[in-house]
């Protein structure tokens, strides 16, 4: 299993993004199988747009914003200063299943950066080697960019919001990034 956090501009770039990836695909499409027809092969009606088998995500605290600095309240719980956030949106995305059996690397035991996800995906690596690096809050957030979506490691999320003693994501009652 792999976990990700994605970023882009707005929720339909991210979704672009994916649908052009083989990410969410459409399902039950009619197509025409009349060989006489003259639209023969062609998609009659479009079936549903949804996640490839082993593809799994959801935005970032419901709503795809991150926080990066808590607002301020007063004693009756006023606020008094708004918090900040992240320009765009981010989704928490999970590649299990046959998915990741299909896109696993096993790793050499030597290999230092064993446990990382560049060096157990297929995709990450992908996009590791083709894309630009970047960081964000002084460095301490690093991220590859590919296409407009930047791509960061969930431990590193974790630890600049755990730094400013922010909220995280959270899913399935509990569970906290």
């Amino acid at each position: 299993m792999i976990d990700l956090i994605l970023w882009a501009a707005d929720k339909p770039s991210l979704a672009q993004w994916a649908k052009a990836r083989g990410l969410i695909i459409r399902t039950g499409d009619v197509i025409d199988q009349d060989p006489d027809s003259p639209t023969f092969g062609d998609v009659l009606v479009a079936g549903e747009w949804s996640n490839r088998d082993g593809f799994e995500y959801c935005w970032w605290a419901d709503s795809g914003k991150m926080m990066t600095k808590a607002g301020t309240y007063g004693a009756e719980g006023a606020e008094l200063t708004a918090p900040s956030y992240l320009a765009g949106v981010l989704a928490f995305i999970r590649i299990s299943g046959e998915f990741f059996t299909s896109d696993r690397i096993i790793p050499d035991d030597a290999d230092p950066d064993k446990l990382e996800q560049f060096a157990r995906s297929k995709v990450v690596r992908y996009l590791k080697n083709n894309g630009t690096i970047g960081t964000l809050a002084g460095g301490a957030l690093k991220y590859v960019e590919f296409d407009g979506v930047r791509i960061f490691r969930p431990n590193d999320v974790q630890a600049l919001l755990a730094s400013k003693n922010l909220p995280g994501h959270s899913w399935l009652g509990g569970n906290a990034y």
